[in-house]
């Protein structure tokens, strides 16, 4: 259902480290060209000891003599001989331009981390250069050292509409298969942005909603859905958060129902298979007018056709049993008020399927009231409230819901959040 999230998140990542290599080179071109590698300029600017172990290095490195594997083997010396911050500035500088010639991402990383951690860099250097390490490391797949540098680099102020530093992040964790990781990390950068009034990437929350659909993660797909809903609520996101979380909580019929009730609002419901099952969790002689409602948008949609056996034989049923549903309400109704907690919910249900919602909600705080399944009750009081255009009310009713039910409450209350933002 959610494969095309798994090709898009592959592409974004490709595509964020995409031309690196070119970006290094440059890195490194101006690092060398600002601070030349010759014995000279370490007499002139740093230690005497290293100095005198820098210069030998230096002359090797030379586009004249070009003995980088020679350069590589005395590395070792070289840092040995680092006694204040500018040997450390110019033996990374060093270290960076040998990577560099011999395409070795560990000496590049090396070299970056020395001239960061020499603290001399100019400030405006220092994210850069901290997002280099990182996807040199991504790329070298050392990922808790690729997440150190994208740390460093946000705390530094990274700012690159082509590369997102985030994602790669969330993206080190999923390579090294830890998904709870991913999405842990990711839904903490989800809070700050929010927190901060900053708007949400929809692949951050698209890759990792994918992830936990994979993996039958259903409690961290829930609150994905939730978050993917607040940021973006498109038509597409309501159809595949819904869908999953019906599929991955493992939902009693009589749960279902309330799920698929909010499916149906949102057009979400897609496949034949969903319209059957909502169809028989109502049961066309019990619900008949609710069911009439989902044959007629299966119809619509393309789903059934008028010809279709299935079709034909539950509208059957629900045609000769609606009219006395809506013509017998009133008797239905003073059953509900007169009996016991059962008569009252299965009062504000009939109410419910004739989408006579003022009514239902009446009937279903009675049922409340008389001691029926808070959880149950609550739910459906809330339901009728946002049918009713009562969204705050709706989401004060939904947060006392809990147990099975609270997947499908707190899912309602996206959609009475939705409905608020948008002024409905």
């Amino acid at each position: 259902m959610l494969r095309a999230f798994r090709t898009t998140r592959r592409k974004s990542v490709r595509s964020t480290v995409a031309g690196f290599a070119l970006a290094i080179a440059l890195a490194g071109g101006v690092a060398v060209g600002s601070t030349a590698i010759t014995s000279e300029t370490a007499q002139a600017q740093n230690s005497r000891g290293f100095a005198d172990a820098f210069g030998p290095v230096a002359e090797m490195v030379q586009p004249d003599v070009g003995n980088f594997e020679g350069a590589r083997a005395a590395i070792p010396t070289v840092i040995a001989a680092i006694e204040n911050e500018n040997d450390r500035q110019v033996a990374g500088n060093l270290i960076l331009n040998i990577g560099n010639n011999l395409n070795d991402a560990s000496l590049q990383i090396q070299g970056l981390q020395m001239m960061v951690d020499s603290g001399l860099l100019p400030p405006e250097q220092v994210a850069q250069y901290n997002s280099f390490i990182g996807r040199l490391a991504f790329q070298n797949e050392d990922w808790p050292t690729a997440r150190a540098g994208f740390a460093a680099a946000q705390a530094a102020g990274f700012s690159d509409p082509e590369v997102d530093l985030v994602a790669l992040t969330a993206e080190t964790y999923a390579r090294e298969d830890d998904i709870a990781g991913a999405v842990s990390y990711t839904m903490s950068q989800v809070e700050a942005r929010e927190a901060a009034g900053q708007t949400v990437p929809e692949a951050w929350l698209l890759s990792r909603l994918q992830d936990t659909y994979d993996f039958d993660m259903s409690a961290e797909a829930l609150a994905i859905s939730e978050a993917l809903i607040r940021n973006h609520p498109t038509q597409r996101n309501w159809q595949n958060t819904l869908r999953i979380v019906n599929q991955l909580f493992e939902l009693e019929p009589e749960v279902r129902i309330d799920l698929f009730r909010l499916m149906r609002l949102n057009d979400a419901i897609v496949d034949r298979s969903e319209y059957v099952r909502y169809i028989e969790d109502l049961d066309p002689r019990v619900m008949s007018n609710e069911v009439q409602q989902v044959l007629a948008q299966g119809l619509d949609n393309g789903v059934f056709e008028a010809g279709d056996v299935y079709y034909t034989e539950v509208k059957a049923i629900a045609d000769q049993r609606a009219p006395q549903d809506r013509n017998g309400i009133d008797r239905i109704v003073a059953e509900g008020e007169n009996g016991d907690a059962l008569d009252a919910i299965g009062a504000g249900d009939v109410l419910y399927s004739i989408s006579d919602f003022a009514r239902a909600e009446t009937m279903y705080r009675t049922a409340l009231e008389r001691g029926y399944d808070a959880d149950t009750a609550n739910t459906r009081i809330g339901i009728t409230q946002a049918q009713q255009g009562n969204y705050a009310a709706a989401v004060e009713t939904f947060g006392q819901v809990q147990g099975q039910r609270e997947p499908v409450a707190r899912m309602w209350t996206a959609y009475a959040n939705y409905m608020m933002a948008e002024g409905a």
